[in-house]
C-alpha cells in the first residue's frame, strides 16, 4: 500500500511547521524539515494505553499547561517497510482529518533516534467502550446523540477519500469526562485511501465488527458502513450481533449474518432503530445505507421520538 501524495496546502503547512526530528539524527522514517526535541516542550506522564507498535501517554505542555496525549511509536518494532508506510500514512491521514470536531486532533510530531511520538489532544473520557462496560447498553436517546455523531465523520472520512477499516468502540473517544460529552474517533493505524470505485482486498479490521466483503477479498468504504451498524447494535444492546469464541468462529458468524434481535434484549427498542440496523447489516455492499441516508432516518427518528415525548 503506497502512501498517497498529498496535494492540501493544510498538510503542507502542518508538515512544515508541525513535524520535527532531533539533531544529527542518523536515518529518518518521516520528511520532517525542522529540528526539536519533544523533551524541550513536553513531559511525559502516565501511560494510558498501548498498541502494535508503542503506548500512549499523558504528555503536558511546558509553555502553556494543555495536558495533551502522545503516542510513542517504538522504531525497533517497526519491521518491515510496510510498517514504516502505515505509520507516515497514519501521521498523513490524521493531518487530513484535524480540525473535525469528531476527530482526536494532532498537534505535533517528533521523531528521534528510536520513536516517532504523535502529540495530541487528550480525550479525558476514555474509550466508549469502556463506558458500554460499565453501563451494559445506551438508551435509544443516548445511543441517537452519539451515532449522530458518528455517522457525521464517517461521512467526513469518505468525503475525504479515505476508509478507516477499524471502527468499534475501542478507537471512539469521548472529549471530556461529561454524560454529554462529544465522541472523537481515533485509531487511524489501519485506514488508507479509496478512490470512487476502487475496491481494496486483505483482511482488515476487528473480528466483531468487521464486514463479509472484507472476508471475502474485495470491499470498499461501504465497510465502515457495516461496523457502524455492528456498533449500534451493540450500543442499543449491550451485545454482539455476531458471536463465536474463537477467531473463525466469529468470522463464520459473519459471513452467515443471521442478523436476529433476541426478546430479552429488544423488546424495548424501538422498529425503527431495528430497520435502520438492518439497513446496515445488509450483505450487499452496494444496497447497504450510506452515511447520508443513515443520518437522514436518524432525524426522523429523532423526530418522532420528540412528538411522541410531547
Amino acid at each position: 500500500m503506497a502512501v498517497a501524495k498529498s496535494n492540501s496546502n493544510t498538510e503542507s503547512s502542518f508538515y512544515t511547521s508541525c513535524c520535527y526530528k532531533v539533531a544529527n539524527l542518523s536515518g529518518t522514517i518521516l520528511d520532517a524539515s525542522h529540528t526539536a526535541n519533544l523533551y524541550d516542550r513536553y513531559i511525559l506522564g502516565e501511560q494510558l494505553g498501548w498498541g502494535q507498535f508503542g503506548i500512549i501517554r499523558t504528555c503536558s505542555d511546558k509553555f502553556n499547561g494543555e495536558v495533551l496525549a502522545c503516542k510513542s511509536i517504538a522504531k525497533n518494532r517497526l519491521v518491515t517497510q510496510e510498517d514504516v508506510r502505515s505509520v507516515k500514512l497514519e501521521i498523513e491521514i490524521m493531518t487530513r482529518l484535524s480540525g473535525h470536531p469528531n476527530v482526536v486532533d494532532l498537534k505535533a510530531v517528533y521523531e528521534e533516534e528510536d520513536c516517532v511520538h504523535l502529540v495530541m489532544e487528550l480525550c479525558a473520557g476514555g474509550e466508549l467502550f469502556h463506558q458500554l462496560e460499565r453501563h451494559g447498553r445506551f438508551s435509544e436517546a443516548e445511543a441517537r446523540v452519539l451515532f449522530h455523531d458518528l455517522m457525521e465523520v464517517v461521512m467526513y472520512c469518505h468525503h475525504k477519500g479515505i476508509v478507516h477499516r477499524d471502527l468499534k468502540p475501542e478507537n471512539i473517544l469521548l472529549a471530556t469526562k461529561g454524560s454529554s460529552s462529544p465522541i472523537k474517533l481515533a485509531d487511524f493505524g489501519l485506514a488508507t485511501y479509496i478512490k470512487p470505485g476502487q475496491n481494496l482486498h486483505g483482511t482488515v479490521g476487528s473480528p466483531f465488527y468487521i464486514a463479509p466483503e472484507v472476508l471475502a477479498g474485495g470491499y470498499n468504504e461501504a465497510a465502515d458502513i457495516w461496523s457502524t451498524g455492528v456498533i449500534l447494535y451493540i450500543l442499543l444492546s449491550g451485545i454482539p450481533p455476531f458471536w463465536g469464541k474463537t477467531k473463525s468462529k466469529i468470522f463464520d458468524a459473519v459471513r452467515a449474518a443471521d442478523l436476529r434481535f433476541p426478546s430479552d434484549r429488544w423488546d424495548t427498542i424501538s422498529s425503527s432503530a431495528k430497520e435502520l440496523i438492518k439497513g446496515m447489516l445488509c450483505t450487499d455492499p452496494s444496497q447497504r445505507l450510506t452515511p447520508q441516508q443513515i443520518l437522514g432516518i436518524i432525524c426522523k427518528i429523532f423526530i418522532k421520538f420528540i412528538i411522541l415525548v410531547t
